[in-house]
């Protein structure tokens, strides 16, 4: 059985300053991980951590917006496409899209793939499974 360490988890939550309508530079290196499954979610703040990435996290698109908008300095998101609740993947894209034009998105899938439709600009879309250092390669590649 496979432990993962949980490298100040709680911090990653926890407001870091910063006010409603405050406007910071996006940080490429910090991502959203939106993720309804928490190994998953933990799996890949441990990945992104590893490679020098600041990770906040997020367990479906609802969070992931009152994240967004809690922590301006968020310059990518990394998210599953099938979420529970009223939004997936691609709506959360689109949102963002409309209010955050300056974040770029990464979504993945491995089963809703020809459904997708037509992705806002500043969206790169990643088949499951895939390798670490290709989702690296999103990473860099998105909104620049």
């Amino acid at each position: 059985m496979y432990a993962m360490p949980m490298k100040a988890t709680a911090s990653r939550l926890t407001p870091k300053g910063g006010s409603r309508g405050e406007h910071k530079k996006v940080n490429r290196k910090h991502v959203l991980v939106v993720e309804d499954q928490a190994l998953l979610r933990f799996l890949a703040a441990d990945m992104l951590e590893e490679a020098g990435y600041e990770a906040s996290l997020a367990g479906d698109a609802s969070e992931a917006l009152e994240m967004l908008e809690r922590h301006p300095d968020i310059g990518t998101i990394f998210s599953d496409v099938n979420m529970p609740g009223d939004m997936d993947g691609v709506d959360l894209a689109r949102v963002i899209h409309e209010k955050r034009p300056d974040v770029g998105v990464v979504l993945t899938s491995g089963t809703r793939v020809q459904d997708l439709g037509r992705l806002p600009g500043g969206t790169m879309f990643l088949a499951k499974p895939y390798e670490w250092d290709e989702v690296y390669r999103c990473l860099k590649r998105v909104r620049h």
